[in-house]
Protein backbone atom coordinates (compact mmCIF):
# COMPACT_ATOMS: atom_id res chain seq x y z
CA UNK A 1 0.00 0.00 0.00
CA UNK A 2 1.12 3.50 -0.90
CA UNK A 3 -0.66 5.32 1.34
CA UNK A 4 -2.80 6.99 -1.42
CA UNK A 5 -5.50 8.68 -0.33
CA UNK A 6 -4.86 8.79 3.18
CA UNK A 7 -4.71 11.89 5.53
CA UNK A 8 -4.41 11.58 8.95
CA UNK A 9 -4.42 14.88 10.96
CA UNK A 10 -4.50 14.76 14.28
CA UNK A 11 -5.37 17.73 15.97
CA UNK A 12 -6.53 19.08 13.04
CA UNK A 13 -8.62 22.50 12.94
CA UNK A 14 -12.77 21.37 12.00
CA UNK A 15 -13.26 22.73 8.12
CA UNK A 16 -16.78 24.64 8.43
CA UNK A 17 -18.05 23.19 5.32
CA UNK A 18 -18.43 19.71 6.83
CA UNK A 19 -20.99 20.44 9.18
CA UNK A 20 -24.49 18.59 9.57
CA UNK A 21 -26.44 18.42 6.57
CA UNK A 22 -30.24 18.78 7.10
CA UNK A 23 -31.64 17.35 3.55
CA UNK A 24 -32.63 14.19 3.06
CA UNK A 25 -33.09 12.00 0.22
CA UNK A 26 -34.08 8.91 -0.74
CA UNK A 27 -30.11 7.62 -0.98
CA UNK A 28 -30.20 8.29 2.20
CA UNK A 29 -31.62 6.01 3.77
CA UNK A 30 -29.58 3.30 1.84
CA UNK A 31 -26.57 4.64 3.01
CA UNK A 32 -28.20 5.21 6.96
CA UNK A 33 -28.58 1.19 6.34
CA UNK A 34 -25.11 0.90 5.44
CA UNK A 35 -23.80 2.59 8.38
CA UNK A 36 -26.25 1.23 11.19
CA UNK A 37 -25.48 -1.86 9.80
CA UNK A 38 -21.58 -1.64 10.90
CA UNK A 39 -22.58 0.57 13.90
CA UNK A 40 -24.82 -2.76 15.25
CA UNK A 41 -21.59 -4.57 14.60
CA UNK A 42 -19.84 -2.68 17.06
CA UNK A 43 -22.24 -1.54 19.59
CA UNK A 44 -23.57 -5.21 20.08
CA UNK A 45 -26.91 -5.89 22.06
CA UNK A 46 -25.38 -3.32 25.35
CA UNK A 47 -25.40 -0.23 23.47
CA UNK A 48 -21.87 0.86 24.63
CA UNK A 49 -18.85 -1.19 22.89
CA UNK A 50 -15.90 -1.57 25.60
CA UNK A 51 -12.82 -0.67 24.31
CA UNK A 52 -10.51 -2.58 25.92
CA UNK A 53 -6.66 -4.57 25.74
CA UNK A 54 -8.38 -7.09 28.03
CA UNK A 55 -6.10 -8.84 30.83
CA UNK A 56 -2.38 -7.83 30.64
CA UNK A 57 -2.99 -5.01 28.97
CA UNK A 58 0.29 -3.12 29.30
CA UNK A 59 1.09 0.87 29.87
CA UNK A 60 0.75 2.98 26.65
CA UNK A 61 4.37 4.67 25.18
CA UNK A 62 5.65 7.53 27.22
CA UNK A 63 4.66 9.40 23.90
CA UNK A 64 1.21 9.12 24.98
CA UNK A 65 0.22 12.12 26.60
CA UNK A 66 -3.34 13.97 27.60
CA UNK A 67 -6.55 11.58 28.27
CA UNK A 68 -7.22 9.58 24.66
CA UNK A 69 -4.71 9.70 21.79
CA UNK A 70 -5.94 9.26 18.31
CA UNK A 71 -3.49 7.03 16.49
CA UNK A 72 -4.98 6.84 13.24
CA UNK A 73 -7.66 7.25 10.59
CA UNK A 74 -7.32 5.44 7.25
CA UNK A 75 -9.86 3.89 4.42
CA UNK A 76 -9.47 -0.05 3.47
CA UNK A 77 -9.12 0.36 0.66
CA UNK A 78 -7.99 3.98 0.23
CA UNK A 79 -9.48 3.98 -3.28
CA UNK A 80 -12.59 1.94 -5.04
CA UNK A 81 -14.73 2.83 -7.89
CA UNK A 82 -17.49 4.12 -7.78
CA UNK A 83 -20.34 1.52 -6.72
CA UNK A 84 -18.22 -0.02 -3.76
CA UNK A 85 -17.79 0.30 0.08
CA UNK A 86 -14.40 0.79 1.87
CA UNK A 87 -13.99 0.49 5.60
CA UNK A 88 -12.80 3.59 7.71
CA UNK A 89 -11.12 2.27 10.88
CA UNK A 90 -10.17 4.62 13.98
CA UNK A 91 -7.63 3.86 16.07
CA UNK A 92 -6.99 5.29 19.22
CA UNK A 93 -5.13 4.93 22.59
CA UNK A 94 -6.30 5.83 26.51
CA UNK A 95 -3.16 7.56 28.00
CA UNK A 96 -4.73 7.12 31.24
CA UNK A 97 -4.78 4.38 34.38
CA UNK A 98 -8.26 4.82 34.22
CA UNK A 99 -11.95 4.03 32.14
CA UNK A 100 -12.31 6.22 29.90
CA UNK A 101 -15.88 7.50 28.00
CA UNK A 102 -16.09 9.07 25.65
CA UNK A 103 -18.31 10.34 22.44
CA UNK A 104 -17.11 9.87 18.50
CA UNK A 105 -18.90 11.60 16.01
CA UNK A 106 -18.21 10.65 12.44
CA UNK A 107 -18.57 13.14 9.83
CA UNK A 108 -18.17 12.55 6.14
CA UNK A 109 -18.87 14.95 3.16
CA UNK A 110 -18.44 14.14 -0.71
CA UNK A 111 -15.79 16.17 -2.56
CA UNK A 112 -15.92 16.75 -6.24
CA UNK A 113 -13.17 19.00 -8.03
CA UNK A 114 -15.66 19.69 -10.61
CA UNK A 115 -18.99 20.97 -8.87
CA UNK A 116 -19.83 22.66 -5.21
CA UNK A 117 -22.03 21.20 -2.42
CA UNK A 118 -23.08 17.46 -2.60
CA UNK A 119 -22.36 15.99 -5.80
CA UNK A 120 -24.76 14.22 -8.57
CA UNK A 121 -26.05 11.27 -7.62
CA UNK A 122 -24.61 11.10 -4.16
CA UNK A 123 -26.62 10.98 -0.48
CA UNK A 124 -26.61 13.55 2.24
CA UNK A 125 -24.63 11.77 4.86
CA UNK A 126 -25.42 12.63 8.59
CA UNK A 127 -22.76 12.34 11.20
CA UNK A 128 -22.92 9.29 13.21
CA UNK A 129 -22.53 9.92 16.86
CA UNK A 130 -21.73 7.02 19.24
CA UNK A 131 -20.30 6.50 22.91
CA UNK A 132 -17.35 4.19 23.51
CA UNK A 133 -15.45 2.62 27.10
CA UNK A 134 -11.88 2.92 27.04
CA UNK A 135 -10.18 0.32 29.52
CA UNK A 136 -7.08 1.92 31.33
CA UNK A 137 -4.14 2.04 29.20
CA UNK A 138 -6.35 0.43 26.60
CA UNK A 139 -5.54 0.95 22.59
CA UNK A 140 -8.40 0.24 20.57
CA UNK A 141 -9.93 0.52 16.65
CA UNK A 142 -13.60 1.16 15.96
CA UNK A 143 -14.62 0.80 12.21
CA UNK A 144 -17.45 1.81 9.99
CA UNK A 145 -18.34 1.04 6.32
CA UNK A 146 -19.00 3.62 3.67
CA UNK A 147 -20.73 2.92 0.30
CA UNK A 148 -19.92 4.61 -2.55
CA UNK A 149 -23.54 4.58 -4.65
CA UNK A 150 -22.85 4.04 -8.52
CA UNK A 151 -24.09 7.08 -9.64
CA UNK A 152 -22.24 9.37 -7.77
CA UNK A 153 -20.06 11.82 -9.12
CA UNK A 154 -18.16 12.59 -5.89
CA UNK A 155 -14.16 12.79 -6.55
CA UNK A 156 -13.42 12.13 -2.68
CA UNK A 157 -14.86 11.41 0.54
CA UNK A 158 -13.45 13.11 3.46
CA UNK A 159 -14.02 11.83 6.89
CA UNK A 160 -13.48 13.75 10.17
CA UNK A 161 -13.97 11.99 13.63
CA UNK A 162 -13.93 13.43 16.89
CA UNK A 163 -13.23 12.29 20.31
CA UNK A 164 -14.64 14.22 23.29
CA UNK A 165 -15.66 13.73 26.37
CA UNK A 166 -17.95 16.41 28.48
CA UNK A 167 -17.96 18.41 25.61
CA UNK A 168 -14.67 18.93 25.57
CA UNK A 169 -12.72 17.70 22.01
CA UNK A 170 -9.96 15.12 22.97
CA UNK A 171 -8.62 14.66 19.25
CA UNK A 172 -9.50 14.87 16.03
CA UNK A 173 -8.16 13.05 12.67
CA UNK A 174 -9.41 13.16 9.25
CA UNK A 175 -8.72 10.57 5.91
CA UNK A 176 -9.94 10.89 2.22
CA UNK A 177 -11.45 7.95 0.69
CA UNK A 178 -10.24 8.22 -3.36
CA UNK A 179 -13.00 7.13 -5.91
CA UNK A 180 -12.72 6.28 -9.18
CA UNK A 181 -14.70 6.66 -12.28
CA UNK A 182 -14.33 4.77 -14.71
CA UNK A 183 -13.87 6.49 -18.69
CA UNK A 184 -16.27 5.56 -21.09
CA UNK A 185 -15.31 3.60 -24.08
CA UNK A 186 -15.87 5.31 -27.41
Amino acid sequence: MHGKGIDVLTGAMHDPQHGVHARRTPRLAAACLTVAAATAALLGAGGARALAAGPGATPPPTTCSGVVRIDALAFAPAEIAAGQSSTATLVATNCTGQPQNVSETWAASWVSASTTGIPAGCPVIDPLSRQATFAPHARAAASTGYLVFAGCTADALRLTVTVSQSGVLLGRASATLLIDHPVAAG
